[in-house]
């Protein structure tokens, strides 16, 4: 029996040897993974009672990875600087010259595709080993395919954003426009991959003139939306048969606080606000020497969006305001309740 569990025994070291991947050895995996065909990343870590296996499995996982990606942003760093010396002697650069800056490398590089990633332990010894690793080649295809894809998607998200401007929906275009900018960086992280490759990548394979279409219409359309939303704000307030100019005063400062703009005479405004607002006595309650007056104020509030001239919005609403002085000062009560609510269905219809 102590014979046959020797033999067992030896049988599953010998098993577990034969099992080990030829990339375990630095040897054999610099020699079946050259670094000049491959981008490789390797890590290694013990089994702990502490730790789940799972846990420890993505976490060595994760570290080759991350020194796969690593290798490529050192990479790509040193063809940067290579391009900046570049520029600096010779004024005939071409666009992915200009293109590239060191400003560009800070970001790091975002992730790989096709990188592959292999683990495996040693039961014998309880540590555990990770390999990821990519065909240089293969990833240059892999990157060409995605830029292309992604240049194809960023026109989609542009021309969805610039058509939410043009009707006025500002708020909801500066919301969107960030899913153009995620595809931009994504296309360059992809051209700066590309360039690590091949220091002499022509710009029909990064797709630079696309790219850096879509990038002009991108920074003109932030500064556009920048500038916030421009809206005619025309209302007609009155306290009986006097004009009650603080309601239009109030609204101009509410809605400033969210970026409107407001727009005059020739200008041309996204969205338009009409406002027609009056008091109306409603009664006098008299509680022993005091007497309280009320006022009804009725606000006719029209939303409409400018470029198409679709009214997005119509009702009247009505507030009631006391004072103990006058109808007048109730009116003004009146007036100050309502403001804000007026303020919050406008808010409402141009976001």
């Amino acid at each position: 029996m102590k014979k046959q569990l020797i033999i067992l025994l030896s049988f599953c070291a010998l098993t577990a040897y034969a099992q080990q991947p030829d990339w375990v050895n630095p040897i054999l995996r610099e020699k079946l993974y050259p670094s000049n065909v491959y981008y490789t990343g390797f890590s290694s870590t013990y089994i702990n009672k502490s730790e789940d296996k799972e846990t420890i499995y993505n976490r060595v996982q994760q570290n080759a990875r991350i020194e796969a990606v690593s290798s490529i942003q050192v990479t790509v760093e040193q063809i940067v600087e290579r391009y900046i010396k570049n520029i600096q002697v010779n004024s005939d650069v071409s666009t992915k010259d200009i293109m590239m800056s060191y400003a560009s490398t800070q970001t790091g590089i975002k992730d790989i595709p096709g990188l592959k990633v292999e683990m495996w332990e040693n039961s014998k010894t309880g540590e555990v080993y990770a390999f990821a690793w990519v065909k240089a080649t293969n990833l240059y295809k892999q990157l060409m395919r995605r830029i292309v894809a992604n240049n194809a998607k960023a026109e989609v998200e542009l021309e969805a954003v610039e058509t939410m401007a043009n009707r006025g929906d500002k708020v909801l275009a500066r919301k969107n426009l960030s899913k153009v900018q995620d595809l931009i960086d994504d296309i360059e992280n992809d051209q700066r991959i590309m360039l690590s490759i091949d220091a002499n990548v022509t710009n029909e394979d990064m797709a630079v003139e696309e790219t850096n279409l879509l990038k002009k219409r991108y920074q003109a359309l932030t500064a556009e939306l920048k500038n916030g939303i421009n809206l005619s704000l025309i209302c007609y307030a009155y306290t009986f048969e006097e004009s009650y100019p603080l309601l239009k005063e109030e609204i101009q400062g509410e809605l400033s606080k969210m970026g409107c703009n407001f727009i005059t005479g020739l200008g041309n405004p996204d969205w338009t606000i009409y406002i027609s607002a009056k008091a109306r006595e409603y009664n006098k309650n008299d509680f022993g020497s005091v007497s309280t007056y009320f006022v009804y104020v009725d606000a006719n509030v029209i939303v409409e969006k400018t470029a198409t001239g679709q009214r997005i919005y119509e009702n009247q609403i009505s507030e009631k305001g006391g004072h103990t002085h006058n109808y007048e000062q109730a009116a003004r009560q009146a007036y100050k309740d309502i403001s804000p609510k007026i303020c919050e269905i406008i808010k409402e219809q141009i976001k």
